[in-house]
């Protein structure tokens, strides 16, 4: 091999790795600027991912150009081992085949990642009643890494046929051994599939236990109550159980306070008073619906009080805390100004002198 030759293979070499530079340095900020312009964001998504491998692209283009003088090189550097060494035509279409295989297993990567990132954008976009979780992430991922690696055997020429056929008959014991895996699995699945339980959903489980529905993953469905703690449910137990989602219709929830009055009390005023304070909340803060008319339900004449029920709307199901402590408060005040006794429990005891 000429000097002129080697130089040429290293400006080759080296220049790739420059000219992959600068285009990830120069025109790929351009590319930003024009797909931060569009609605879509699956453009960003995929110019994003497409540059974390175009130098790596660019490099294997230079190698595929300098791959004829491959056996001349390895030739001078272990000629001093083995004068005898050569080089075949099958070595060379080897060296393709490596080639090829990097080229495979970088898209693969790129393909994966945008097959994610699109799920995420779709769920987000059109609240789609299949939401973006772990599961449906990961699925998305090992389906494309899977194809890859057929891509890559078949460069290598080798039957995918017969490894299929040996992979089913290990699928077999594989799935008696993980039958409990594969029960969350495709439970999760089914829950997913179904509709009824979304990313950020409240729910109630049939223990009592509630919470926001945080992901959906291969074993277990992740529920962070309002306390942030997290609940960890397998998703076998899941899809078997009885649950309630406040949010699957309508997010919007009708809640109730209870309080009981005086016997002596004028009801229709106590039902006014009642109504007025609670659409001042309701009006008042952000998590309250307004144009929801409040209402009083009398349900029970107690051991020292008439009983009721105030009815309020919220937007979602943790709103009711902050508007029922402040509706509380409010009524208290408001009952004292109007002369409305919330009486203590009272037992007459009557003695009998004989």
């Amino acid at each position: 091999m000429t000097i002129e030759e080697k130089i040429k293979i290293i400006s080759v070499l080296a220049g790739s790795l420059v000219i992959g530079w600068l285009v990830k340095r120069f025109i790929f900020p351009l590319l930003y600027k024009f797909t931060n312009k569009t609605k879509w964001k699956g453009d960003d998504l995929v110019i994003e991912s497409i540059s974390r491998w175009v130098i790596f692209w660019f490099f294997l283009a230079a190698c595929l150009y300098t791959l004829p003088y491959l056996p001349e090189i390895l030739k001078e550097l272990i000629s001093s081992l083995d004068k005898n060494f050569d080089f075949t035509a099958g070595d060379y279409q080897l060296g393709r085949n490596i080639l090829a295989a990097a080229f495979i297993f970088s898209l693969t990567m790129v393909v994966a990642r945008i097959a994610k990132g699109m799920l995420q954008i779709r769920s987000s976009r059109d609240d789609s009643v299949i939401p973006t979780t772990s599961i449906l992430g990961n699925i998305a991922k090992i389906i494309v890494y899977v194809f890859g690696f057929v891509l890559i055997l078949q460069t290598f020429g080798v039957a995918i046929a017969p490894l299929l056929t040996a992979l089913g008959v290990g699928g077999l014991a594989v799935a008696l051994a993980l039958q409990p895996t594969l029960s969350n699995l495709f439970s999760g699945l089914q829950i997913i599939a179904s509709g009824k339980i979304n990313l950020g959903d409240f729910i109630q489980l049939e223990g009592g236990q509630k919470g926001f529905i945080r992901d959906i993953t291969w074993r277990n469905t992740t529920i962070e109550t309002a306390q942030g703690n997290v609940i960890i449910v397998p998703n076998s137990k899941m899809a078997d159980s009885i649950v309630e989602n406040y949010f699957l219709t309508d997010r919007q929830i009708t809640f109730n306070v209870l309080v009981g009055v005086g016997y002596e009390s004028d009801l229709d005023k106590v039902e006014l008073v009642s109504i007025a304070v609670a659409k001042e909340m309701l009006e008042k803060f952000d998590g309250g619906v307004k144009d929801f008319e409040p209402f009083v339900r009398f349900y029970n004449f107690g051991e020292s009080s008439i009983d009721l029920k105030i009815f309020l709307r919220v937007k979602e199901y943790a709103d009711q805390f902050l508007i029922t402590s402040e509706f509380i408060k409010a009524l208290h005040k408001r009952f004292n100004q109007e002369g409305i006794n919330i009486p203590f429990p009272i037992r007459t005891v009557y003695m009998n002198n004989k």
